[in-house]
């Protein structure tokens, strides 16, 4: 039902007011300076995620010599004050890292120039072997920073990482999460490493090299665990997974032991399927809808299905993949629209309800 045009002012209006901004021109030896002394964090998590090339990196730097405009970054403030880095790590990594104060990836760090486009005699520099004044430069150039401030009421971190990670290496919607809430308890991060290390979850979801390598596989297992159980999904299914991993990364009472248990029996009923379980037929490409629909409708019934026979399972997967019924049920909207992801739970719930 279409809302009214005051209804739609009101929620924008509304939206408006949860978000704060600031900004500042500061230069990369004030922002060097505030990240030695741990005023701005860039998490531990993504640091493995400084992708840049040589050339990427020495482009950069070319481009501060010459006096070409940089970027914003974008930061957000948490409720100490500190800056949490949102969107520019692989520019702010390769400053910290040519100067050897990059922390955590201290291998990364005094790296040398090769040559520039503009600039073909920066090859074979180090930091230390150029000019002072080109290092002095290099500090003194001006970058706009970006300040999202603290709410309270509204944790928008998600939103904002999900939307302004712009780099050279766009971050996934699971390494986001994975890298907000670490700092809230990494127990749930490992828990959810350690569901998707099950070697017979893996070879049923056959997913590439790179998929695993930005934690589709840690996606998966928390896209189930957020579905399985009486829930109700009011949010994107991106929103919804990221409110569960808050929620359960909060709670020190999770009932880990019971997420183990029905995410490892579904999927040792699913295991004698194979690689094909959760992909439309003659596809390479995983669904996410006949994951959800599959690995719910079997985990909200499992005790119905742990001595059936294989072939009546693979029936009703089959029946998923081919039924006009269900198409119907999960055309409208995007794949991951609230609207499909309950349609499909639903109708889950319906086709596994009995053996």
């Amino acid at each position: 039902m279409k809302s009214s045009q005051e209804e739609l002012l009101s929620s924008i209006e509304e939206g408006r007011n949860t978000l704060q901004t600031d900004k500042l021109d500061m230069s990369f030896g004030e922002i060097m300076s505030m990240y030695e002394k741990e005023e701005i964090i860039i998490n531990p998590s993504f640091q493995r995620l400084y992708r840049w090339s040589d050339y990427q990196k020495a482009r950069f730097l070319e481009s501060i010599i010459i006096g070409i405009p940089i970027p914003p970054i974008f930061v957000a403030e948490d409720e100490n004050g500190r800056w949490e880095l949102v969107d520019g790590l692989q520019r702010l990594s390769t400053i910290l890292s040519f100067f050897g104060v990059l922390k955590t990836m201290p291998e990364k760090n005094n790296w040398v120039l090769c040559d520039g486009d503009l600039i073909k005699e920066l090859e074979g520099y180090h930091c230390s072997d150029l000019p002072y004044k080109i290092q002095l430069n290099i500090k003194r150039a001006s970058c706009r920073v970006e300040i999202i401030k603290w709410n309270s009421k509204y944790d928008l971190r998600f939103e904002l990482f999900n939307r302004l990670n712009t780099g050279g290496a766009p971050l996934t919607n699971q390494e986001i999460r994975n890298s907000l809430f670490r700092e809230t308890s990494s127990v749930f991060n490992d828990f959810l490493k350690e569901l998707a290390s099950n070697e017979r979850f893996i070879s049923i979801v056959d997913i590439t090299q790179q998929q695993k390598n930005e934690l589709y596989l840690e996606e998966l297992v928390l896209r189930f665990m957020s579905l399985y159980g009486e829930v109700s999904v009011h949010k994107s299914i991106a929103q919804h997974m990221t409110d569960f991993m808050k929620s359960a990364a909060e709670n020190s009472n999770f009932d880990y032991d019971t997420y183990r248990k029905i995410f490892t029996r579904t999927v040792d009923v699913l295991a004698p399927l194979g690689k094909q379980t959760f992909k439309y037929s003659n596809s390479l490409l995983f669904s996410t809808a006949v994951y959800d629909t599959t690995m719910i409708g079997i985990a909200e019934n499992i005790d119905l299905y742990t001595e059936v026979e294989t072939s009546s399972i693979k029936e009703k997967i089959n029946q998923i993949k081919t039924n006009d019924v269900y198409r119907r049920l999960t055309r409208s909207g995007g794949n991951n629209s609230v609207d499909r992801v309950k349609k499909r739970i639903q109708y889950s719930k319906q086709l596994f309800g009995k053996a």
